[in-house]
């Protein structure tokens, strides 16, 4: 309920959605609360997909032992630096933005310190700061649980959720981005971009005409060759893509993998009306055209959408009450862990993905 006019609403959702946060024994959220290291290790963690035992308060997992432990010993496999690890005094101290600013640069796998952090991290678009040098970013303040909220969602922003061991030895210090002429640039948290009815079509180049949504079985057959096996989700197995047809036989979703393409199908482009391509277009392609309110998790994009009374697409948080299933879609982008390369693409009635 402390929530429900505050700016990071949304990213709240996201974050408890995705396990990254979570609130005190009174249920509250404390947004403005100024963040500890032993918080922010915790959310750090849990968003790089982390598994901490005991990381919670109220855990019945060994509960002589404080909640701050497994943060800290995760900190200490990976060798990122802390304040806490030896101190527990520190544990629960307010965290500044430098300190952050090491903490995330060393979970890249990379070995910097104090202001070759900050720059390490603004040279890669990963400081949440709009400053294009150290001695803008304002090293010593601290930083509230939503900051730090945000914080991590720009680090998803550019798929960077994954955690790696900090090199024992300094990293070399030419190896550094160059700030010069660097434009400041902080993705917006939850921004989208309209669509149409035309977005949820599959477009298709190199001889077939395009896979549209309320087509009919009966047609798309015409068209690919008449599917008659399923898979285990009851979409309809065609070359280029896999097809959900409602009670009606009408096309209410469909799915398209650049992994399970054989060589017969690779002549094809496949794309979406914004010009996403199966197989070439990144992450930040798909935040470019639709907005980065879809990023959910590491590599994966699922945007919402709710069709009005007048024909327009409206985008809608999935955590927000939904008066009529029937009328939301969604748009589903997962792309590769390492290459930021997407693909699999699925458009569906939300209907349809939730298997009602």
């Amino acid at each position: 309920m402390d929530m429900n006019e505050h700016w990071a609403k949304r990213l709240f959702q996201w974050g408890i959605s995705q396990n990254i946060i979570n609130g005190y024994s009174d249920d509250s959220l404390k947004p403005d609360q100024v963040i500890t290291e032993a918080e922010f290790l915790k959310m750090l963690y849990r968003a790089m997909g982390v598994a901490i035992p005991n990381a919670s308060a109220n855990s019945a997992y060994l509960p002589s032992e404080s909640w701050t432990e497994g943060p800290y010993r995760i900190a200490k496999l990976y060798n990122h630096p802390t304040a806490g690890e030896n101190n527990f005094s520190m544990r629960m101290k307010p965290i500044t933005k430098l300190s952050v600013a090491e903490i995330i640069s060393a979970s890249q796998g990379v070995h910097y310190t104090g202001q070759d952090a900050v720059t390490y991290l603004i040279g890669h678009g990963l400081s949440n700061s709009k400053a294009n040098s150290p001695e803008q970013f304002d090293e010593k303040s601290t930083l509230s649980r939503a900051e730090a909220l945000q914080w991590i969602r720009q680090l998803a922003f550019h798929g960077k959720l994954k955690i790696y061991e900090r090199p024992k030895v300094p990293t070399d210090l030419s190896l550094l981005p160059d700030l010069i002429d660097l434009p400041s640039k902080v993705i917006p948290g939850f921004s989208t971009e309209p669509v149409t009815d035309e977005d949820l079509n599959l477009f298709i180049h190199g001889g077939f005409s395009d896979l549209k949504f309320g087509d009919s079985k009966k047609s798309i057959d015409e068209q690919f060759g008449e599917s008659t096996e399923q898979n285990i989700f009851n979409y309809n197995i065609y070359p280029l893509f896999n097809a959900h047809f409602n009670q009606s036989g009408e096309l209410d979703g469909w799915t398209t993998d650049s992994d399970t393409q054989d060589s017969s199908t690779r002549d094809f482009s496949l794309l979406t009306k914004k010009e996403i391509v199966l197989g070439k277009s990144t992450l930040s392609d798909i935040i470019e055209r639709y907005g980065s309110a879809g990023v959910s998790r590491q590599g994966i994009l699922e945007y919402f959408y709710i069709k009005m009374n007048d024909g327009t697409y409206q985008d809608i948080s999935i955590y927000d009450p939904i008066q009529n299933i029937e009328d939301v879609y969604t748009i589903t982008f997962i792309v590769n862990d390492e290459t930021q390369v997407l693909y699999h693409i699925m458009v569906t009635s939300l209907k349809t993905a939730w298997f009602y």
